[in-house]
């Protein structure tokens, strides 16, 4: 898909091969192409790194109920932007409607319930350093599946990278890590059960970033925001009645469906609905479209290195050594694996 649409552009600015410099054009298109590709998944990240503020500033919410909220509002915006997407929302067939349902479900609600708990009970950057396992698991799941097809790259040429980005996700994250270890000393178990929750959440989403791309690649024309609000308008009935359901059975005993601070919950669950969630989806989504998958999920490295900026942020610290040189390798890592996608796409 990649090489199409640079082929595409070089028809479109009638670059032919008979004329000098269809090479050098043809580089620099590719390359312009990975560049639009990679600020709108740094964009997406530099969103969705919010999403691990949250709970710590509604400790009292279970996360369920978060979760709930969330996509709630999710859908709830989706619902407005349907009239102005109807004509490309009508093209959706009822199996296009049941794989975003699985897409939102999994990929996006199940998986938040289980981000949010790993973050109560473990710690932000615990989870955050389980999410960073993502560009690994990803890029080694899709470069298998490529494989079947004659389109994957040498083991070879992604080890060094692969090696940067999982060295720098140790660097990073160790001394917290280990500072978290020892402030749940008291309470391991519970400890440990966020720990479980964070593995559970970086499953999920080395499954949803796979899935959802094929879908977007097999159906190239109806576009990535027109997908962004399938999904969201796929579990907006399951949010909003889950919700309410777990709200009334007594998840939220404090005399209101809001919690104890509902102005503050509300206005949280309006941006991580919204902004975090569809936004952060359509520019994921337009990402997708111009990255191969393998190369794709390496870039959700960005949404831990936010993360931990916002946490140290919200917390009033300043990083640690140990932490800016593992960002500096995971950095260098996902430039590594960019620079050798882009030569196997110039030679295939």
């Amino acid at each position: 898909m990649f090489i199409n649409k640079c082929r595409t552009i070089a028809r479109v600015c009638d670059i032919s091969s008979k004329k000098p410099g269809i090479v050098t054009s043809y580089v620099f298109l590719s390359v312009l192409l990975m560049l639009i590709g990679l600020a709108y998944a740094i964009a997406a990240c530099a969103i969705w790194g919010l999403i691990y503020i949250f709970p710590l500033l509604l400790p009292q919410y279970d996360p369920t109920l978060i979760a709930s909220a969330r996509f709630a509002f999710y859908g709830a915006g989706c619902l407005l932007l349907a009239y102005f997407q109807r004509e490309k929302l009508k093209t959706l067939t009822l199996a296009d409607w049941f794989y975003a349902f699985k897409l939102a479900f999994f990929g996006s609600l199940v998986y938040y319930c289980s981000l949010v708990a790993g973050v109560q009970l473990a710690g932000a950057p615990v989870a955050g350093m389980f999410m960073s396992c993502i560009p690994v698991s990803v890029a080694i799941i899709s470069n298998l599946r490529s494989r079947s097809k004659g389109a994957s790259v040498a083991w070879s040429r992604l080890s060094i990278p692969l090696v940067l980005i999982a060295l720098g996700m140790v660097v990073a994250n160790w001394t917290e890590f280990a500072y978290m270890v020892k402030e749940h000393e008291g309470s391991a178990g519970l400890f440990w059960l966020g720990v479980g929750f964070s593995a559970l959440s970086m499953l999920l989403w080395t499954w949803y970033p796979i899935r959802n791309a094929d879908w977007l690649l097999a159906n190239k024309r109806k576009g990535p925001k027109v997908w962004a609000t399938a999904q969201g308008l796929s579990i907006l009935p399951v949010t909003v009645i889950g919700y309410f359901v777990l709200a009334l059975v007594g998840m939220t005993p404090y005399g209101t469906v809001f919690g104890p601070e509902p102005k503050k919950f509300l206005f949280l669950m309006l941006i991580a609905g919204v902004v975090c969630g569809w936004m952060g989806a359509a520019l994921w989504n337009a990402m997708s479209e111009r990255l191969p998958t393998a190369l794709a999920g390496q870039l959700i490295v960005f949404e831990t290195i936010f993360s931990v900026i916002y946490a140290h942020i919200w917390r009033g610290q300043w990083p640690t050594v140990s932490m800016l040189i593992g960002m500096v390798m995971l950095l260098l890592g996902v430039l590594a694996a960019m620079r050798v996608f882009r030569q196997s796409r110039q030679t295939s």
